[in-house]
């Protein structure tokens, strides 16, 4: 049997159980002050093809975090606290989303987004697809830690 290569690709793509233990410890992606995440699946570590999934942390004053959201579809499932989102459309009409624990909110490309401030401590598992086929280009240095962690 030859040698198992982690690095080699697709290797890392099989059905297995990822533990909130895990997720926890892997490397922060900073958005801004007091809000980052922890991609778990990914096609960098994972080969993932289709999505890629992460759980986001916010401390109860964190910055606000606005992204353009044009390629993907997202959601967020709310674990703990409260997650606040300004949507913005082309017309620049705004809306604002709010989700508690066990509340879910679906998020298409297209819009706008800032995730704001609630004064609680928050958590959410969020998924997004499809997933570029470059990758994290927009973090290049934490796209290189995902990879890192195939061995």
């Amino acid at each position: 049997m030859p040698d198992y290569d982690p690095t080699a690709p697709n290797a890392r793509r099989y059905p297995r159980v990822i533990t909130m233990d895990e997720i926890t410890a892997m490397p922060r992606l900073e958005f801004n002050t007091g809000i980052d995440t922890a991609i778990f699946l990914s096609r960098e570590r994972d080969d993932a093809r289709y999505f890629r999934q992460g759980v986001c942390f916010q401390e109860p004053d964190h910055g606000d975090y606005h992204w353009e959201q044009t390629n993907f579809d997202e959601t967020h499932y709310c674990l703990k606290g409260k997650i606040r989102l300004r949507v913005r459309d082309a017309s620049d009409r705004e809306v604002v989303l709010e989700a508690t624990q066990g509340e879910h909110i679906y998020l298409p490309a297209g819009y706008a987004y800032t995730l704001e401030a609630t004064g609680v401590e928050t958590a959410f598992f969020w998924t997004s697809g499809p997933s570029p086929r470059a990758g994290l280009v927009e973090a290049p240095e934490y796209s290189a830690q995902l990879k890192s962690l195939r061995n």
